[in-house]
């Protein structure tokens, strides 16, 4: 319990993890709370990649983030003063990590911050985006939330990652796995040695919410500190799929691929992979 009341079971928190980087980890966590508070709802994202941050670029935050996670926890930033909004994206509120990551920060810690802050916005989720691997980030945010997304690629090195992380989570007593598969390809004809969709949830044993597609307007609207939908110019076809993500967390029942557009073959793209030929 701390000073501001409460407990983690009133907030819907939902780390993001893989034991491998550059699988589109932060990528799904800012774009999936851009869906949710389309959606009508309201998220507080927390960059837990803790001395390595980059959430703030993505987010277009990079020159307004003076306080992070860590200070709201030792004391020296109120969660008023940590947070970071912007306009056109209401309901979305953003906490950074530190640039540099001294060590000094506890479960206890963590979880007081993120109360603190919770007890300011209201949040209806927190999405905690931790580092890409088995570091300290991913043990204080599991101490912290009985929720995970795995972001995974088609990719045998990186599903084997996502294996292992589903192991780690659950040794920390994370009870709620989710499986989230980024960069596949529309067409399985081009699919290579990747794994099909099948394949992945058995060689992971965790169910899955959300197929993002390959989609190169990604890293351009990244880049440039935007979201699906935020400018007319890049429309990235991935947008409805963090659609049907945010969706599906929000108990909803909708097809993985549902109205997701350039898939060829949608059921062959399911069942393709390497244990098919």
């Amino acid at each position: 319990m701390s000073a501001m009341g409460g407990t983690m079971e009133q907030y819907q928190r939902i780390l993001v993890t893989s034991c491998k980087g550059g699988v589109g980890k932060s990528t799904v966590s800012a774009n999936l709370a851009n869906a949710l508070i389309k959606r009508g709802k309201r998220v507080l994202l927390v960059d837990m990649d803790l001395g390595n941050r980059s959430l703030d670029i993505m987010l277009g935050f990079e020159d307004s983030a003076l306080f992070d996670v860590c200070d709201v926890a030792a004391g020296r930033a109120s969660a008023e003063r940590a947070l970071l909004c912007s306009e056109g994206r209401e309901g979305m509120f953003f906490c950074p990590a530190p640039y540099l990551f001294d060590g000094d920060l506890t479960a206890e810690g963590l979880n007081s911050a993120l109360l603190a802050m919770e007890a300011y916005c209201a949040p209806d989720y927190t999405i905690l985006d931790t580092s890409g691997g088995a570091d300290c980030s991913v043990q204080l945010s599991a101490e912290c939330a009985k929720r995970a997304i795995i972001v995974t690629t088609p990719a045998p090195t990186a599903v084997r990652a996502a294996e292992k992380s589903g192991d780690l989570l659950v040794g920390h007593g994370v009870e709620d796995l989710m499986l989230v598969v980024s960069g596949m390809e529309t067409d399985p004809r081009n699919a290579g040695e990747h794994y099909g969709v099948n394949e992945m949830i058995d060689r992971t044993s965790v169910r899955i919410v959300g197929i993002v597609p390959r989609d190169a307007k990604l890293a351009l609207l990244g880049e440039r500190g935007l979201l699906c939908g935020e400018n007319k110019r890049i429309k990235a076809i991935s947008e409805r799929a963090f659609d049907n993500i945010a969706a599906r967390l929000d108990g909803e029942q909708v097809p993985l691929l549902y109205k997701v557009r350039g898939i060829r073959n949608r059921k062959k793209l399911l069942m393709s992979g390497r244990g098919s030929r």
